[in-house]
């Protein structure tokens, strides 16, 4: 068999430049995704408006032990244990299954002290999931921060859809 002999193609390779620019890109898309998985799991995950958020769903769903482990100590210290607040509180679990939704307003923070204003729409007595009328209740959240976690304090809080969760226990 013959054997072809042709010139070997030279290739060029990659100059320095290009390698320490695209070395330079990769190090920023690292350095920027670490910087918002921090800002996600220390900062945004603790703020006092997801913590209000999460209570909120909670009471949705009629969690009453989770939402009393979610309280201020002055608060727990009031309702004594979990299932004397699911009693005295008509939120405990009331408005289960009636919360059609909620919007939080402007947070006006003051040292360890957060108001957050919720405009609570909650569905009336009797009315099925998938019927889509829902009254609005205007309450305002205040939310203490202690031993670096922010608490409900119900103490503080001026809630008025316990007048929705109410009308249950009648």
């Amino acid at each position: 068999m013959a054997r072809i002999v042709g010139r070997q193609r030279i290739r060029e390779g990659r100059s320095l430049g290009e390698r320490l620019s695209e070395i330079v890109v990769y190090v920023l898309i690292v350095a920027g995704l670490v910087w918002a998985a921090r800002w996600y799991f220390v900062v945004y995950r603790h703020s006092p408006s997801v913590v209000l958020g999460r209570y909120l769903g909670l009471v949705k769903a009629g969690d009453a032990q989770a939402q009393f482990a979610m309280l201020s100590d002055r608060s727990k210290a009031y309702f004594g244990s979990a299932k004397q607040y699911e009693e005295k509180w008509p939120h405990g679990n009331d408005l289960a299954g009636r919360v059609a939704g909620w919007e939080m307003g402007t947070v006006r923070e003051s040292g360890d002290r957060v108001e957050i204003p919720v405009v609570l729409r909650v569905r009336p007595l009797g009315q099925a999931l998938y019927q889509a009328a829902s009254e609005p209740y205007n309450d305002v959240y205040v939310l203490v921060r202690e031993a670096g976690e922010w608490k409900i304090a119900l103490e503080q809080s001026q809630v008025k859809s316990v007048e929705a969760a109410k009308a249950t226990r009648r």
